[in-house]
């Protein structure tokens, strides 16, 4: 096999279904289906058992994982490596954030970085999702938790707190209410609410992975939502309402491969990002209510 058979390989591991595959590797599923088909046929193998829920490995296809991400753990070092030892200040970065975050606190940030460096181009990749910086995923990571993953440099930014939010039609209506007898919408992406583990006794009456549409429901009066201050403290039609509830606190991290200390582009968009994040640390906690001058569309 060549290592682009051994990409769709280890493509199909670890998604452990075609589709994946294929959006993973920018294909159309025929294209997948038709090469792993050809590849165990050429080979004289079954690399998957396939079940109508997805595409299990046999032993051979561990076998051939096995040996794959030793091989793309290689590639990606020597890119690494190369990239590490770039003092231009020019080419891509990929940087990956929290769509709030990057909404909400990145973008002049991100502007101000762009005019300063024309010859640098930024590749935004907006998810709460973990990347990979191992494989090259991305370069730079703003992320938010209680403590950074080994094996990256981390810059600790700034506490990163989250506050109840509700229209004020809603707040004005409901304000004695106790917090589990309230109505609560639901941001799956977001760390467990402090109601986590009141679950079974909480009004849930909306959830969606999308920010944006968690914040119309919060302006239509639904109910509340638990969201970090920095976003909450911006959105037109969202007030603060403060509950008798320990508010869930975080830190925001900022993260990067070891082997681009040296990448001058990438060292540079990190000590821009975190100066720039850091002067908002207030905004982060609720304690400051100032914004930027920009729209504040939500």
């Amino acid at each position: 096999m060549d290592w682009d058979d051994l990409k769709l390989v280890l493509a199909i591991c670890r998604a452990g279904t075609l589709s994946g595959a294929a959006k993973a590797l920018g294909v159309n599923y025929s294209t997948v289906f038709r090469r792993i088909s050809s590849i165990e046929k050429d080979n004289k193998l079954m690399l998957f058992e396939r079940h109508p829920h997805g595409y299990v490995m046999t032993e051979a296809g561990r076998t051939v994982m096995h040996h794959a991400e030793v091989m793309e753990e290689q590639a990606n070092a020597v890119s690494r490596q190369l990239l590490g030892t770039d003092m231009r200040l020019g080419g891509t970065i990929k940087l990956t954030a929290p769509e709030g975050v990057t909404r909400y606190a990145l973008m002049p940030l991100l502007e101000s970085f762009c005019k300063q460096h024309p010859e640098i181009e930024l590749d935004l990749i907006i998810t709460s999702s973990s990347l990979h910086l191992e494989r090259n995923e991305a370069d730079l990571a703003v992320r938010v938790g209680k403590r950074p993953p080994e094996n990256y440099i981390a810059r600790e930014v700034c506490r990163f707190t989250f506050g109840t939010y509700g229209s004020p039609e809603y707040i004005e209506k409901h304000r004695d209410l106790a917090p589990l007898e309230h109505r609560w919408i639901e941001h799956r992406d977001d760390p467990k609410p402090w109601w986590a583990s009141y679950r079974d006794k909480v009004n849930i009456v909306f959830r969606s992975d999308s920010m944006m549409v968690n914040n119309d429901a919060v302006r239509r009066g639904l109910g509340l939502l638990s969201t970090p201050h920095i976003v909450g403290s911006q959105v037109p039609g969202l007030q603060r309402l403060d509950l008798p509830v320990k508010e869930v606190e975080r830190k925001m991290w900022l993260l990067m491969h070891p082997d681009l200390r040296g990448t001058a582009r990438v060292k540079a968009l990190m000590n821009h990002l975190l100066i720039g994040l850091q002067k908002k640390k207030d905004a982060f906690i609720g304690r400051d209510s100032t914004v930027d001058s920009e729209r504040r569309d939500a």
